[in-house]
This record gives structure tokens, C-alpha cells and sequence, in this order.
């Protein structure tokens, strides 16, 4: 036996739609959801009204505290196309009903904006970082030629410090924020002034109000005995790097290149919009 759905009626799909202009509520797909169909008195429609909570008991983010009425009305819908309509639906973790609710009022509003000729002035995509130290480690390179002239050619362990050559290594992960609605695009990370990472990895594209984890790994040579090594990998974040000052630059779906500066401060990362 079926489940009871509590389904919109066609008017309030008709208006979910045109609401939003028959374009994607989902900010970083945004899609034309109607176009023209080979019958030239019809036309394909390839958007969903989808419910915020579900319809029926079961069903992704499902509220038992709404009525049949307030399941079926306009503020329970949002317009998506097909494909992120089921992505919602797959992960409602992901998508909460604060999130999808946000979706809908920004792609509504946004409409509206354009119907009345405003022109919003702000930049599209603002990724910011932040710097998580993960873990330092020493290892051992070999014996410093040093100890010959110390100790000749004897090493008493316990009784005398041998200097070695220590490979520092300070392993990181830079979490990168789109803190805002748009898709940021062709993400590049440039050194402007400092010492910078030995390694990091490279980006991909960023959805809107996402976030991603990067490796990031520093290394120092040292010759010296242990215990000068453990002075020197206790900080989390090393002196070196300290004042290191990287680009973040990324496009918008238009293309237009945006670009935020972070700095290393301590164990902190500062953010500026350049």
C-alpha cells in the first residue's frame, strides 16, 4: 500500500516555479529548469517542487509537528531541478531545512532584485582559511661530521650528546570557507612574502557555503643535538613561517577573478579581501 503524500497542488507549483524564474533555488547549480519542447505548442519542464520537510512519514528532513496544511503549503516548497532535487533528498544531513530554506529565499530575492533593476554591489564568491596544526615530527638524517671533532671516533650514548642532522617537519591542514552563496571557480594559492609551505595540495572548485581540508607540510634541516631538535618542534606553528603571507585567488561563475590574503599570526591565519 501506498503512502500518504501530502503533494502540492499545481497552482503552488506553478508559483514555486515562477517565483523563482524557473532557475534552480540551489545557488551553486542555478540551472533553467523549462525550455522549449520539439511540439511547438508545448514546452519541457525539467523542475521540481520539492518539499523541505517531506511529504510523507519517512521521508528526509520529515517535521510530525506540521499539519496536512502546512505540509502541502508554499513555505514547505522550494523549485529545483530534477538533479538537485534528488541530491537533497540523498543527503538531508547535508541539506537541513535552515539550509534549503536559505536557498529559497536568496534565489527569491534575487529575482526579485532583477525584476525591480537593482544591481547588487558585492563581490560573488569570499573564501576564507584557516590554519590546523595536525602534528611535528623529528627524524634522524645521519651524524654530523662535528662529532668526530668532539668525541673522535667513539660515541658514548648516554654519556654523550651526539649532534645529529634532524629533519623538522610540521604537518598542517588549511581549511579553506566559501563563505557566501556563490560557486568559487579556478582556485589558485600563491606565496606573496615569507618562507611558505613545502608542499601543498592543490584545489578543486569550491560550492557555495562549503568547505575543504588541504595538507600542508613545512620542513627544516637542523644539525644539532635532541634536545635543541625538541625545542625547536615543540611550537606548533615554527618562527619561520611566521608572517607568511599567501594570495587565494578564485574566479565567479562570470569569471571575474576575486581574491582573498591570509597571514600567518601565531596559530592563527588572518583574512583580508584583497
Amino acid at each position: 500500500m501506498a503512502l500518504n503524500r501530502d503533494n502540492f497542488t499545481k497552482k503552488t507549483v506553478d508559483i514555486l516555479a515562477k517565483r523563482v524564474g524557473y532557475l534552480c533555488s540551489n545557488p551553486g547549480c542555478r540551472k533553467h529548469t523549462v525550455g522549449p519542447n520539439a511540439i511547438k505548442d508545448k514546452a519541457s519542464i525539467l523542475g521540481i517542487a520539492a518539499h523541505i520537510t517531506a511529504a510523507s512519514v519517512g521521508g528526509p528532513r520529515y517535521d510530525a509537528n506540521l499539519s496536512v496544511g502546512q505540509r502541502k503549503d508554499i513555505d514547505n516548497g522550494i523549485w529545483l531541478c530534477a538533479n538537485c532535487a534528488t541530491l537533497i533528498d540523498k543527503d538531508p544531513n547535508t541539506f537541513s531545512v535552515a539550509l534549503l530554506n536559505k536557498w529559497k529565499k536568496d534565489a527569491e530575492d534575487e529575482m526579485n532584485n532583477q525584476l525591480r533593476g537593482i544591481t547588487l554591489n558585492k563581490e560573488r564568491p569570499f573564501l576564507e582559511a584557516d590554519l590546523i596544526w595536525s602534528n611535528s615530527q623529528r627524524w634522524n638524517r645521519g651524524y654530523s661530521q662535528k662529532n668526530g671533532e668532539l668525541y673522535g671516533n667513539v660515541i658514548v650514548l648516554g654519556e654523550n650528546q651526539p649532534i645529529i642532522w634532524w629533519d623538522l617537519v610540521w604537518n598542517f591542514h588549511i581549511a579553506i570557507y566559501n563563505n557566501s552563496q556563490f560557486p568559487a571557480f579556478n582556485i589558485k594559492i600563491e606565496r606573496i612574502a615569507g618562507t611558505e609551505f613545502n608542499s601543498i595540495e592543490k584545489l578543486p572548485n569550491l560550492p557555495p557555503y562549503a568547505n575543504l581540508s588541504l595538507r600542508a607540510k613545512f620542513e627544516e634541516l637542523f644539525e644539532g643535538v635532541s634536545t635543541e631538535a625538541d625545542k625547536l618542534i615543540k611550537p606548533k606553528v615554527p618562527h619561520i613561517i611566521q608572517g607568511l603571507q599567501m594570495k587565494i585567488s578564485y574566479n565567479d561563475e562570470k569569471g571575474v577573478q576575486h581574491a582573498t590574503i591570509f597571514r600567518v599570526n601565531g596559530d592563527e591565519l588572518d583574512n583580508t579581501k584583497a
